[in-house]
């Protein structure tokens, strides 16, 4: 049965993933905003960003974060660059 289970999620994932994870993300966040309400869900959120870049610099895992803070640099004008 378990292994059943296993091949259905493996399969549902397997198109459109992205699409897929966007949703179960918008719906995970509709319903945190209707239980806890606006801002606990956004505080919530912003503590899960910071701990994720702390941890990132922990690990010593910068890429993705100076890949963002680059990609950031190319699309903003000049007088805003860093």
């Amino acid at each position: 049965m378990w292994n059943d289970l296993k091949v259905l999620i493996a399969e549902f994932f397997e198109t459109h993933r992205t699409r897929k994870i966007g949703f179960f993300v918008g719906l995970i966040t509709g319903v945190s905003i209707l239980v806890f309400g606006f801002f606990n869900t956004i505080f919530a959120g912003v503590c899960g960003m910071v701990g994720l870049c702390i941890g990132a610099k922990i690990d010593g895992a910068d890429d993705l974060i100076d890949k963002t803070l680059a990609n950031i640099d190319r699309l903003l004008p000049n007088k805003f660059r860093r």
